[in-house]
């Protein structure tokens, strides 16, 4: 299936069938080409790699009421300013330097790795820490850990490299680490670490898109990892959680909500942009998917937690085509806070309720989403690289840097 049409295709249909409906329409830039896509998708990138060590949880139960619901994986968070806990799954390949596969003889290894990094026990640690003046602080940092900072652990561990403080990556007792028990030879045969992180809509009430991210790091390389995001668009998600919402997020294409059963969108945060050690370092998927979902997907709607759809596209051309005008604008940091400034209205109780109780508060979101420090105010570069969007499992447009 092939969206890359022509110029005077695009100023054609633009022409013939106008833009897509909004109360508040964006006035067009010029007619563009979308870009043919490049190879290998990003998707198959990640199919690659095979079958790694998998700690998966199982499906959502019908009707479950809590995320918690039928979990064997969760990393707690008790101490963040969400505090809750956080089901997911996580996947991991371990390769030589012929990238021959080292993580299913490793498996002993990697799984007390894995259990000493994301399955921490808060009261355990609390316990701990209790004659610590820095205890508090010690635990909000351990649950506020991102996902790609937790990989960037496991990374760590198994090269034997040393970034993140030891406490953090074998546990309080490492406060005043020891070489005896505070560190780690790793596997001295790996050169390369992959991670992919597994987070399911249904069972996180905070985030309203099913998504992973693949981490890759290569030895003497740690601080210059590649990542790859995956996001789903809802199509009818049913999240277990105190709202009990049924999400779907899917625009209406020739008037009809069906026309694409599942949209998805691929994000590469390439190498050799900057060091990555810390949370920040780290791009936030929200930073595509969140102007994605309010200026081109779902647009304005009068119940955000039903099925609905304030926009229509004539066609999946007329859709794309708007995706690469917000993608193209977010560039920039002048485009981002332009974008920043559009998603303002959107960023209210009506459409993030789930912040709006304790925690980080709705404020604390919208700053931090919005903001110029790290937020879309700042722009997509220069992390983000190509963006890609598959309809319906097909990779259909590709958006690189140099449109």
């Amino acid at each position: 299936m092939n969206m890359a049409p022509t110029i005077l295709a695009l100023v054609s249909l633009l022409l013939s069938v106008g833009c897509a409906s909004t109360r508040n329409p964006t006035p067009a830039p010029e007619a563009i080409t979308l870009a043919p896509p490049s190879s290998p998708s990003l998707a198959q990138q990640v199919a690659t790699l095979g079958d790694g060590l998998r700690f998966m949880n199982p499906a959502v139960p019908d009707g479950a009421q809590t995320p918690e619901a039928g979990t064997d994986y969760m990393y707690a968070r008790s101490f963040s300013t969400n505090a809750r806990n956080s089901p997911m799954g996580i996947e991991i390949w371990v390769f030589d330097e012929k990238g021959e596969a080292l993580h299913s003889s490793e498996q002993e290894y990697l799984q007390r790795v894995y259990q000493e990094i994301y399955g921490w026990d808060p009261a355990a640690w609390t316990t701990q820490l209790e004659d610590s003046e820095q205890a508090s602080d010690i635990l909000r940092t351990k649950s506020d850990f991102f996902w790609e900072s937790l990989a960037q652990q496991l990374a760590e561990r198994v090269f034997g490299e040393t970034i993140t403080p030891a406490m953090y990556r074998f546990g309080p007792h490492c406060k005043q680490p020891t070489a005896e028990r505070c560190q780690d030879t790793g596997l001295t045969e790996a050169h390369r670490v992959v991670v992919r992180t597994f987070l399911n809509a249904r069972r996180d009430p905070m985030n309203p898109v099913t998504r992973s991210i693949t981490y890759s790091a290569a030895r003497d390389a740690l601080t210059d990892p590649e990542l790859i995001f995956e996001l789903q668009v809802p199509n009818g998600l049913q999240v277990a959680g105190p709202s009990q919402e049924t999400l779907d997020f899917r625009p209406l294409i020739g008037g009809r909500q069906d026309s694409v059963e599942d949209i998805r969108i691929w994000a590469h945060v390439p190498q050799g942009r900057r060091a990555r050690t810390e949370n920040f370092d780290y791009p936030d998927y929200n930073l595509v998917f969140v102007p994605l979902r309010h200026l081109v997907f779902q647009g304005e709607v009068d119940n955000p937690k039903q099925p609905a759809s304030g926009l229509d596209y004539p066609d999946t051309d007329a859709m794309l085509l708007r995706v690469r005008e917000l993608i193209l604008q977010l560039r920039t940091p002048e485009g981002g806070r332009k974008v920043a400034s559009s998603l303002t209205p959107f960023l209210s109780g009506k459409y993030y309720y789930m912040f709006e109780s304790g925690g980080q508060g709705l404020t604390g979101y919208r700053d931090y989403i919005l903001g110029d420090a790290a937020g879309i105010g700042h722009g997509l570069n220069p992390d983000f690289g190509r963006i890609e969007i598959t309809l319906d499992g097909v990779r259909t447009a590709s958006f690189e840097e140099t449109d």
